[in-house]
């Protein structure tokens, strides 16, 4: 009886900012698991929100790596998302402890709980991070940075309210770093954005510099990528 008597909530849906995981493939041959719990953009508001996401990838001849994750956050009521990512590994650009990748995310979201909330999310992100060998390509624990250009292109759709709808462009620069152990991989990234305006029910948000961090750790299962020299 009580529980048909609480009004519908609008839960303001959440854009990720997830790990790009450098520019090598994390597996070069074989799969992985791996857990993410970083910052994202929550709604036409664009405040900063609270994403944990898991995922399972596949690595192929060292160059290609998809992977498929769940994600969501912890707002009561909140809507799952699902967050596809691809990586072509393009080569040693800038010498033989370089590796560079091109990186590709699609997230989709969407919640409905009528009268209060009608809307879906999707945002494409697009990164080229070059990463760097820091340690020996022989040591069994290796440790290497990346950076890179980042940009993700979000649209929101409010189907109780269009005026509402959301296009926005996030264009920054992503930097990382990256270290192994055995079967182990932990990541710590951030990407630097500038959050253009948005208006919503009359009240102006974003317009903004901010920095967006995300950690993570990957269990792989098959090969590393293999470093030149070793």
């Amino acid at each position: 009886m009580c529980a048909a008597c609480v009004s519908p909530k609008r839960v303001a849906l959440k854009s990720p900012f997830p790990l790009t995981y450098g520019g090598t493939t994390v597996p070069a041959n074989g799969v992985s698991v791996g857990v993410e719990y970083g910052s994202g953009l929550a709604g036409q508001e664009l405040e900063r929100a609270a994403i944990l996401n898991l995922n399972l990838g596949i690595g192929v001849l060292d160059r290609i790596n998809v992977s498929a994750a769940a994600y969501g956050g912890h707002e009561s009521g909140d809507a799952s998302g699902v967050l596809w990512r691809a990586k072509v590994r393009l080569g040693e650009w800038f010498g033989p402890r370089s590796s560079v990748g091109v990186h590709v995310g699609v997230a989709t979201t969407d919640r409905q709980d009528l009268p209060a909330q009608d809307e879906n999310l999707r945002s494409i992100d697009v990164a080229v991070p070059a990463e760097f060998l820091l340690s020996d390509p022989a040591e069994r624990g290796k440790r290497s940075v990346y950076v890179g250009p980042r940009v993700i292109r979000e649209t929101y759709h409010d189907e109780l309210d269009r005026r509402q709808d959301l296009r926005a462009t996030y264009a920054g620069v992503l930097g990382g770093g990256h270290v192994r152990y055995g079967v182990l991989h932990l990541f710590a990234e951030a990407t630097l954005v500038y959050v253009p305006k948005s208006s919503l029910h009359g009240v102006t948000a974003g317009g903004r510099l901010t920095v967006m961090p995300t950690v993570g750790a990957l269990l792989r299962i098959g090969t590393e990528h293999k470093w030149e020299g070793r």
